[in-house]
């Protein structure tokens, strides 16, 4: 775009008396680029705001606008320029000319569809106004005729366009094209314009428009217009095929459909054969699978190229689908658990692309899960670094496949299939293991893994209808699968917080988990699998966190509609571990109550569990040390709260605040859940 740019600074810089020779061939250069490659939007749009303030020839001043045509659709900003222009210019009948023209450009790209009715509207009344003045009449009037509305046609507008019609009677042409906009306000509302107002052709009203100007719009219009066809059809190949480099002799991972027909070859005389390439649109495609018969590709796995075929395999057969999970079986092991010639980014590409259909399925495909049993056990960190320093065999590469693909194993690892209690331990141990070995934001993208796996699973549990599968499992497999899943997540979290208590990064991810969890056992009504980490529930009271403590009182009034819920519908399957909970929840319940606003954090450290260990000498040393040693967590002295409290606040008194004027002050207007905790466990807040 650099002879653009080189246009652009020789128009800027003209001056009276400048070259006229030259001036036509800057002119030829951009209708040329115009014409063949386009402009850049930013371009046309400099290139518009300097045309209109030239101060050249009438006739050079057209020729250059004539040329001035986007590649897309006209913005708002270009529109929005133009009618101040316009504004701005009406008092001066000497740019009359100039204004009639750029009228003119704008009816062009309206008729051609180059610009948004909506974008053109804003300018009515702009346009409207145009009206008042002969010579731009001519120019204004098919924008008004065909941006009015009923909501514009009042008395008002009648009757200056009955006076406008009567000055101008005795020329033809203005005459009928004033007529013809009355008549379109008496189609609107009759009531408003007089009965004996005659209906006028609109084409002979209408003035001719610069042939240049429009072709240029009707040019772009059909390429537009070829562009959108093109995009809207399907693509059924998949784009990484085509940039295989060396591997082009062996059989892509997810091929391109090859076996295009949809229904029954026997009858192809009689019946039109559809084609995948017939359909622009997913709901044509799925619509045609259900009211008839279809072919599948010859290589099932084909439909993965696409969102569209990946919805066909999930209207599939229980044959078809046998087939694809008989097909996957072959394909992964060859792939993941042996020597492969495909690449990591092929490998990549697969992994997606069956995380996306098992998502489309919202569940696990049996043949995935037993996959990722087999394969995640294989992976040792030791052998990753050995594989950085060139210290590796054929069989540590297979190994190290983990660390390359590692996202994609996690998108799978979401949705996983309940064969049985083992086979998903296979698949929970092996992450929990590269979980206590991995970074900070590797732990997070594990833990959000593993979570999302529970919460998937307890959806999968209320269900009734599965795909690729012959018998569904029972509700006794998910009653055993669903607390040793989430008794491994909280496992796995209590440990490393005993490792790296001081790690918020690990505390916050602790917390946001138990509470996706929990939200998702109560969306299902399920029973608590298990309850977060002591650690997770001890260590935010301690901490400098408020939106720590605003998440574990989430964390708590979700528990207490899971155990509501749980108790209604006798969804309890083991009573022990169930009273062990309430009473884990009941007394951390009272320390929060203890720490926050009652103030009894040692007094009454019986009544919960955080602090009630600890030993009498070292209580009674705390309160020799530290005077007022029960409020120190409380509203008005925890440092968490400390960006709140210590600010200076006109209607406070801080020599007088209590926790209550602090809980209306902050706590209610900033932590929604804080808020709600405290009101329902302590009578004067709810009361108040």
């Amino acid at each position: 775009m650099a002879d653009v740019d080189e246009i652009i600074d020789y128009i800027k810089s003209l001056k009276k008396g400048f070259d006229k020779d030259l001036f036509q061939n800057k002119i030829d250069e951009l209708a040329y680029a115009v014409d063949t490659t386009g402009i850049l939007y930013n371009d046309f749009h400099t290139l518009f705001k300097v045309w209109l303030n030239l101060s050249i020839p009438i006739s050079k001043w057209v020729s250059l606008g004539a040329c001035l045509v986007p590649q897309n659709l006209v913005e708002d900003r270009t529109v929005e320029y133009a009618l101040s222009w316009m504004l701005s210019n009406y008092e001066d009948q000497s740019t009359f000319s100039r204004i009639g023209f750029l009228l003119d450009w704008l009816t062009a790209a309206m008729e051609c569809e180059c610009i948004e009715m909506e974008t053109l509207d804003m300018g009515y009344d702009v346009f409207y106004v145009s009206l008042t003045y002969e010579t731009l009449t001519p120019h204004a009037v098919k924008l008004v005729y065909t941006l009015t509305k009923p909501v514009d046609v009042t008395r008002r507008r009648v009757l200056e366009l009955l006076d406008y019609a009567r000055k101008r009677e005795a020329k033809k042409n203005m005459f009928r094209q004033l007529q013809v906009l009355l008549g379109l306000f008496k189609s609107y509302k009759p009531e408003c314009v007089p009965e004996d107002i005659p209906a006028i052709s609109i084409h002979a009203a209408f003035k001719k428009i610069n042939p240049d100007l429009m072709a240029r719009f009707k040019r772009n219009q059909e390429s537009r217009n070829s562009v959108r066809r093109d995009r809207h059809h399907l693509t059924w190949i998949n784009p990484i095929n085509s940039d295989r480099g060396r591997n082009k002799k062996v059989d892509p991972l997810v091929p391109n459909v090859e076996f295009l027909n949809i229904g029954s070859k026997q009858y192809a005389e009689k019946e039109h054969q559809k084609n995948f390439l017939d359909f622009t649109d997913p709901v044509s495609v799925l619509q045609c699978s259900v009211q008839r018969s279809t072919s599948r590709p010859a290589r099932i796995r084909a439909l993965l190229c696409n969102v569209t075929g990946v919805a066909l395999l999930a209207l599939a057969s229980h044959t078809e689908q046998e087939f694809l999970s008989h097909d996957l079986h072959h394909l992964l092991n060859s792939c993941f658990l042996n020597i492969s010639p495909h690449s990591y980014r092929e490998k990549q590409d697969l992994l997606h692309r069956l995380a996306v259909l098992q998502h489309t399925l919202m569940q696990g495909i049996p043949v995935i899960t037993r996959f990722l049993a087999q394969y995640l056990p294989l992976w040792n960190e030791s052998d990753f670094f050995a594989e950085a320093r060139g210290l590796f065999d054929e069989t540590r590469k297979i190994r190290n496949e983990y660390w390359l693909i590692v996202p994609q194993v996690l998108e799978l690892v979401q949705w996983v299939s309940v064969d049985g209690a083992e086979v998903v331990q296979c698949v929970v141990s092996p992450l929990a293991a590269a979980y206590h070995r991995a970074r900070a934001a590797q732990q997070c993208a594990i833990l959000r893994a593993l979570n999302h796996m529970y919460c998937n699973l307890v959806y999968a549990s209320t269900r009734k209808r599965y795909h690729f599968m012959g018998t569904p499992p029972s509700p006794q497999v998910y009653a055993q699968v669903l607390p040793q899943v989430a008794t491994a997540i909280s496992d796995m979290c209590d440990k490393e917080l005993q490792v790296n208590p001081e790690q918020m990064v690990v505390v916050h991810s602790t917390v946001s988990g138990a509470a996706v969890r929990a939200r998702g056992e109560a969306r299902g009504g399920a029973a608590a699998g298990a309850l977060a980490p002591a650690l997770a529930l001890a260590l935010p009271l301690l901490g400098v966190s408020a939106a720590l403590l605003d998440s574990v009182a989430e964390l708590m009034i979700l528990y207490k509609k899971i155990f509501t819920t749980a108790k209604q519908s006798n969804v309890i399957m083991n009573s022990d571990t169930f009273e062990k909970q309430m009473q884990v929840l009941e007394a951390y319940t009272s320390d929060l109550i203890n720490c926050l606003y009652s103030e009894g954090v040692l007094s009454d450290r019986n009544l919960g569990f955080v602090f009630s260990k600890l030993h009498p000498q070292l209580v009674g040393k705390l309160g020799s040390l530290m005077p007022d040693v029960d409020a120190k967590l409380s509203i008005r002295n925890s440092i968490a709260f400390a960006p709140y409290t210590y600010i200076h606040l006109d209607a406070i008194d801080h020599r007088d605040a209590d926790n209550k004027l602090w809980f209306n002050a902050v706590i209610e207007q900033e932590f929604t859940n804080l808020s709600r905790f405290l009101k329902r466990a302590v009578t004067e807040l709810r009361y108040q």
